[in-house]
């Protein structure tokens, strides 16, 4: 009962809006920006505290502790889509349990001897440098594992055995022959979410606009099927 919970949150469709402009980059910009607020200004102490790691268009959010309740997982994980939303970029999001470590402890001795002293997780290769990424565990494999098993989509889904871990404030729906499920985040308001974004001091959109933003992004994008049928059977948006 140690595993703390992950969120795993990245960018949809980055690799095709990458090419085409900044849209991409402003995307993770934003998101960048609603993670760090969470962690400065709504979660800043243990044994609240968050950890976050970029990777790639996306970003994994550790707790410090296991928590029972996953209330908090859920509505963290409910603020940033709806933030994200507000300027038409979209991600997709998992939220699983696992131990994440420091395994720099594992590295060359070679590698771990030319790491800078002020910043362990770069280490020079000559003129050049390596990125070294320090911690990694079940937490991150998991969520990892969950988003490959997810229908496609703009949705949060989690082991379908999480739910009884969650109030009844959200809308929660099984998804068909998966042992997963998602929560409705379009129309999902819980009172913590609530509290979330106050003291992040960041906007986001109610869910009229949010269905109307969906139903546009549809319009005016190619997007698969199985993408647009998520949004209407996960999220309560239909479209035409």
């Amino acid at each position: 009962m140690n595993d703390c919970w992950a969120i795993h949150i990245d960018i949809e469709g980055f690799s095709v809006l990458y090419p085409k402009g900044d849209d991409a980059i402003w995307g993770l910009n934003e998101l960048m920006l609603g993670i760090h607020r969470l962690g400065k200004n709504v979660f800043p102490e243990p044994p609240d505290r968050l950890f976050a790691y970029q990777l790639g268009d996306g970003f994994l959010i550790v707790s410090d502790f296991h928590e029972e309740n996953l209330d908090r997982a859920a509505s963290i994980t409910i603020f940033l889509m709806k933030y994200i939303t507000s300027f038409n970029i979209f991600c997709k999001a998992t939220i699983a349990e696992g131990e994440m470590s420091d395994i720099t402890g594992c590295y060359p001795e070679e590698v771990i001897n030319k790491c800078d002293k002020n910043d362990q997780g770069k280490s020079s290769m000559g003129a050049g440098l390596m990125t070294i990424f320090p911690v990694m565990g079940t937490a991150l494999i998991n969520a990892v594992r969950i988003g490959k098993e997810s229908p496609k989509g703009p949705l949060i889904t989690f082991p379908i055995e999480y739910k009884k871990r969650l109030s009844d404030l959200f809308i929660i729906n099984d998804i068909p022959d998966t042992q997963l499920a998602s929560i409705d985040w379009v129309h999902t308001e819980t009172g913590n979410f609530l509290e979330i974004g106050k003291k992040a001091l960041l906007k986001y959109l109610c869910p009229e606009d949010l269905e109307k933003r969906i139903v546009n992004y549809i319009a005016e994008n190619s997007l698969s099927l199985e993408w647009k049928k998520s949004c209407a059977s996960y999220l309560g948006v239909s479209y035409n």
